[in-house]
């Protein structure tokens, strides 16, 4: 099994290119639950804590050296999704009506996102200290999850497309033309 970019020509690219993909996992992920939270302080604050770690990652990319992943920033991402699947769960279960969560479709994309993260979090963690056959004999677990992750999604996305339409309501526009042929 290869890591990110093994069949890259120089470590800078293969950097890159873990680099980018960790900003945009992150940035994917908490643009889905910044769109599900109620509360606008709490958005306002992801969007702070995402510049905040949009100016680290640059920082770690600039001063760091680079091994086999970016585990620092993958683990940073993980810990700040997970904080923020829980401050969702935390608004749903305060204003919760006479629904049941299993039938809102980003519940089944927050457990996926947790399922995800939560299965491959040590594992991005340690790639630096893993040998090519330790890598070898562990990296499909994250292919495990992440399967899991898409089923999840799908089910997501079929549960949505089953929803019934919001439609808004028509205005009343009064009909103000005199009727003149008459």
């Amino acid at each position: 099994m290869l890591f990110w970019g093994d069949g890259l020509k120089t470590a800078s690219q293969q950097k890159l290119l873990s680099n980018s993909y960790t900003f945009l996992e992150y940035i994917f992920f908490t643009s889905v639950i910044w769109k599900e939270i109620p509360n606008r302080k709490f958005r306002i604050t992801i969007v702070i804590i995402s510049t905040l770690f949009f100016a680290f990652q640059v920082i770690n990319y600039f001063i760091f050296p680079f091994r086999k992943l970016d585990a620092v920033p993958i683990g940073i991402e993980t810990i700040l999704l997970f904080v923020y699947i829980l401050i969702f769960f935390y608004f749903y279960f305060k204003g919760v009506e006479n629904r049941y969560i299993y039938n809102e479709p980003f519940f089944w994309v927050a457990i996926g996102i947790l399922i995800y993260l939560g299965g491959s979090f040590f594992f991005n963690i340690l790639a630096n200290h893993l040998t090519k056959e330790e890598v070898n004999k562990y990296w499909y677990v994250t292919y495990i999850v992440e399967a899991i992750k898409n089923v999840l999604f799908v089910i997501a996305m079929f549960m949505y497309s089953r929803q019934p339409k919001k439609t808004k309501p028509e205005k009343s526009i009064p009909y103000l033309e005199p009727d003149l042929i008459n």
